[in-house]
């Protein structure tokens, strides 16, 4: 089942049937050697914070109904207005516009996954909702990559049914940390959440350490 999020739309696939990759993950990271503090760069926008050029890839481990799985994802295209991302057995569309970055409703800009300024405060409407930021300047540590600064969450709150996804983006490494949690009973309890494990930025090959 898909996550329910602006970003984590993708269908997934068990952690045992990516072993291999896994070890190949884990193997590219160990070599690699320590990560440090990676601090943002200055003067950025909402679409530094999603980057989406040809050959990039991001893989997740996602825990959802006591179990974990892998779920990966893969710039197939970029255009001047936006790109199209692989998930899974789904292609998914989206939108980069100046004020950020949209999942795009057939020709059209559908919602925002971030948006600009980005500041604590800023609000926007989405199908059946509204998106808030709801921190910025943070600090998320990825092992593979190190402990980035000045990432920026993301709460999106959808009624029928009620539901909250907070999504945490790191500048130029895009989502980090997913969480959905959805209403039982009076209150809201954490359904799903991911991850980044790890990420390939264009030009490099997951495989190259392996061989």
């Amino acid at each position: 089942m898909p996550i329910d999020s602006g970003v984590m739309h993708v269908k997934h696939t068990h952690l045992r049937g990516w072993t291999l990759l896994l070890a190949l993950l884990a193997f590219r990271c160990a070599s690699s050697g320590t990560p440090g503090v990676i601090e943002p760069r200055k003067d950025l926008s909402a679409a530094d914070y999603y980057p989406m050029a040809s050959g990039w890839k991001w893989a997740y481990d996602l825990e959802k109904d006591g179990t974990t799985m892998l779920a990966t994802y893969a710039v197939l295209e970029r255009t001047d207005t936006g790109a199209v991302i692989q998930a899974g057995d789904e292609r998914l569309a989206y939108a980069v516009t100046p004020d950020g970055v949209a999942q795009r409703d057939a020709d059209a800009v559908g919602d925002y996954v971030i948006k600009n300024p980005l500041r604590v405060g800023n609000e926007w409407a989405v199908q059946g909702g509204r998106a808030k930021i709801v921190a910025v300047g943070e600090e998320v540590n990825v092992e593979s990559i190190g402990r980035l600064r000045g990432c920026v969450t993301v709460e999106v709150t959808r009624s029928e049914p009620m539901r909250v996804t907070r999504t945490t983006f790191a500048p130029d490494v895009g989502p980090v940390a997913i969480e959905v949690l959805v209403q039982d009973g009076g209150r809201l309890v954490t359904s799903a959440r991911a991850h980044l494990r790890a990420i390939t930025k264009p030009g490099q090959d997951l495989f190259a350490d392996v061989r």
